[in-house]
This record gives structure tokens, sequence and C-alpha cells, in this order.
């Protein structure tokens, strides 16, 4: 016949009860937070499986945080671009008022001071910074995109190319566009040049042998085809801007898919766990009683 101590009848009864305890608590924290892994004892197999979709979503923010410094550059250009152009305009519609012969040389003076005003604009817009506070239209290169010499000749002194981000999932965008892409190769033929050579002449100062009026007529191809270039760089521009779009929606397909599988993986299911929790309740409460009717039997309190 066995004996039953009283302290082991305590024993075996607390230790029972704590252990219900422990499951409704855990329980509860599963329904509570909507996991049911705490450590990777629970499942190694899941446990492994959720580090590499947290590791995922964590790559996924950076590449979200790079697709919208990049969009905010992007759209800066567009806009800055879009402030060039009008200058361009303007400054073409006073080379086509220019090359009128009934204008006088001092009306073809003031024209050229205005020209040379608005080339000063084209310049600072040209060397605009972008979200890092380096040149938006100079590649990767550092400093200014563009260097005026003493005589005031625009010289493009950023890099040949813009850097290239990646986007994740091995999708990557162009972040910039250069100088050069809109305003042409630094010399003679590029628009800063084109215009400084403009507003010289109106004012006295061109070519040996070029009057003013020619001039301005000989500028007005070289402009025509500066806009031209320039509404080429902002298509580019829009479309890498829906690019960005594409890549982030692509990004919030397969965040939702990791959030989906993060939930299948880790997830509690409530409904299991509510009624597991119900039922260790249960027998926890049965426990209680149980304990507290027998240990106030006297008979029990004889046993050693």
């Amino acid at each position: 016949m066995s004996t039953v101590s009283t302290s082991g009848f305590y024993d075996s009864a607390v230790f029972s009860m704590n252990s219900l305890r422990n499951q409704a608590t855990e329980l509860q924290k599963q329904i509570s937070t909507g996991y049911r892994l705490n450590t990777s004892a629970d499942d190694p197999v899941a446990a492994a499986r959720m580090r590499a979709l947290t590791r995922a979503d964590a790559l996924s923010q950076i590449d979200e945080a790079n697709a919208n410094s990049t969009r905010s550059d992007l759209s800066l250009a567009d806009d800055t671009l879009s402030n060039i152009a009008t200058i361009a305009t303007r400054i073409r519609e006073l080379a086509t008022q220019a090359a009128n012969g009934t204008l006088t040389d001092a009306q073809r003076v003031g024209i050229g001071a205005e020209v040379t005003g608005l080339r000063q604009n084209l310049v600072a817009l040209a060397n605009t910074q972008d979200s890092r506070e380096q040149a938006l239209f100079g590649g990767n290169g550092a400093g200014q995109a563009y260097t005026l010499d003493g005589s005031g000749n625009a010289t493009y002194s950023g890099a040949p190319t813009a850097d290239t981000l990646d986007l994740g999932a091995g999708l990557t965008v162009t972040r910039g566009i250069t100088g050069p892409e809109f305003m042409g190769p630094s010399g003679t033929a590029d628009l800063l040049a084109v215009v400084k050579t403009l507003g010289d002449a109106l004012q006295g100062n061109g070519p040996s042998g070029t009057t003013p009026q020619q001039a301005a007529q000989a500028a007005l191809g070289p402009l025509e085809n500066g806009l031209s270039a320039i509404t080429t760089a902002q298509t580019i521009i829009g479309s890498r801007l829906s690019w960005i779009d594409t890549t982030n929606t692509i990004r919030d397909q397969m965040t939702q898919q990791r959030t989906d599988d993060e939930s299948t993986v880790g997830g509690t299911d409530i409904a299991e766990a509510v009624s597991r929790l119900q039922q260790v309740s249960t027998i926890l409460q049965a426990s209680q009683a149980s304990f507290v009717k027998l240990a106030s039997l006297n008979l029990f309190s004889m046993i050693n």
C-alpha cells in the first residue's frame, strides 16, 4: 500500500495548478498578441521562417525609404525643368523679337540685358540641390553641376551619369538626370552657351562680323532644340516616377503576402486558442475545488 505524505500531496497539487495557470496565461497572451511563438523552441521550423520574414520586412522598409527619397528628387527635378523650360521659352520669345528687323539696336540692348538676367536664373536652377544637398543635375559628382569661369562661361563639372538605386526584388531606377542630358554638352552647343552668346551679342559684345539681329536669328534654332531636349528630359523623369509607382505597388503586394505568411506561420488560431483556454480554465477551477475539498478532510490530515 502506497503512502501519501501531506507535503507530497501539496507539492503535486501546487505544481499541477501552476502548470495550468501558466498554460492559461500563455493562451491569453497568444489571443491578445495574435502570435503563438515566444521562443524558437515553440516551433523551430516556424520560428526560422518568421525570422526570414522579419528580415524581409526590414529590407523592404529600407527599399521604401530609398524609393521615397528618389521620388522626391525626381519630382524636384521635374519641377525645376518646368521652371527652366519657362525661362527658355521666354528667351526664345525675346530672341524672336530681337530678330525682327524693325527693332533698333537700343531696343535690342534692353532685350539683351533681360536675356543675360534670365541666363543667371538658368545657371542657378541648373545648380539646384537635391535632398542629399548634392547637385540635382550633377550625377554622382560632388559640388555644383555647373561652374562659371572669369568670363561667365558655364562648364559642366558634375559626373557623366546619375547613380542607380536599388528598389528591392532586383528592381532599380536611375535617381536623377545630368545637366548635359537636357542642356547639351558643355561648349558652344549647349543651352547656357547659346543664351550667353545671345545676351552678349544683343548688347553689342557679339562675334566680329555678326550683327545683333543676325545673332538673334542664329539663336532661334538652338533655343528650339534646347526646349525639345528639356521636354524629352521631363518625359524620362516622368517614366522613372511611374516606374517607382509600379515598384511601390509590387512592394506593397509582397508586404501583404509576408503579412499573410506571418499570420499563417506564427499567428494564433483564435478560435482554437479560446477553446483551449476555456478547457484549461475549467480544469484549473476543478483542480482548485478538488484540492480544497481533499485538504479539508479530517482523515487526510492524519496521513503522514
